[in-house]
């Protein structure tokens, strides 16, 4: 067993003041930065002049408050730039497959809409033909719904031609009425679900995934055989999903309070 790292307990305690800073949405006086942080006004005020210094924080002339500074913006915007959505989406999948078995999909948006980008099949045949490129369904799959929920309405608008919405046996253009009818439960839950519409017996959940500015990049699925109740929006499966694009989220820099 790997025995723990020792590290500079006086360097972990002053970065609770930058996280602090970090969660908070404006500037901060000092005993209540201090508060956050879990420490007295005078044991926080070293590190804070400290931090200045490094144009880590900085402090207004007039109020006295503190608000990260120009060089913790310059990290920030450098993690950002390193990220990478599909290989975060990989690492957090993995996690998935090793302990319950889905079937996963990942999809983006495409110039005609929906597309598979990553598909991986569990153990057990789904007899679902689905191949990296495949273009989903708006209404009709789980990701596409997604989609439809959380895209600007313009894009969704641009992307209707290039769909047939069947009703009653006939062929008819999708509507963006019967779009908003149809993604009234996903803005509910915050997920979106097919239950058997596709493939007989086949369940999707799908759950979109959202970067630092809170902007969808893309839909996760988990697909397994089941009875319609393994689809309840309270279900596991559903958790799962919900979880999972959670935390890819918090990776891309999302914040679900904004």
């Amino acid at each position: 067993m790997k025995s723990p790292q020792r590290g500079i307990q006086s360097v972990e305690i002053g970065c609770e003041l930058l996280l602090a800073l970090a969660r908070s949405r404006k500037p901060m006086a000092l005993k209540d930065l201090a508060r956050e942080a879990a420490m007295t006004p005078s044991k926080a005020h070293p590190y804070l002049v400290s931090f200045a210094k490094l144009k880590l924080i900085a402090q207004d002339d007039g109020t006295g408050h503190y608000d990260l500074g120009e060089q913790a913006l310059q990290i920030g915007l450098a993690a950002i730039q390193r990220l990478s959505p599909l290989r975060i989406v990989q690492e957090e999948l993995k996690k998935l497959e090793v302990g319950s078995r889905y079937s996963t999909a990942v999809s983006v948006w495409g110039n005609q809409g929906p597309t598979i980008v990553q598909y991986t099949e569990a153990d057990y045949p789904l007899n679902v033909y689905l191949k990296c490129g495949t273009v989903l369904s708006l209404a009709n799959t789980a990701a596409g719904l997604v989609f439809s929920t959380f895209m600007p309405r313009a894009t969704i608008t641009g992307a209707l031609k290039y769909e047939k919405h069947r009703f009653a046996g006939r062929a008819e253009p999708l509507t963006m009425a019967a779009l908003d009818a149809a993604t009234a439960e996903v803005r509910e839950h915050g997920f979106s679900r097919n239950v058997g519409a596709v493939v007989p017996g086949v369940n999707s959940i799908s759950a979109p995934v959202f970067n630092d500015r809170g902007e969808i990049v893309l839909a996760i699925s988990l697909m397994k055989p089941g009875l319609p109740a393994d689809a309840d929006p309270s279900g596991t499966t559903a958790r799962t999903a919900k979880q999972c694009a959670r935390h890819i989220s918090e990776r891309l820099g999302f914040r679900p309070d904004d």
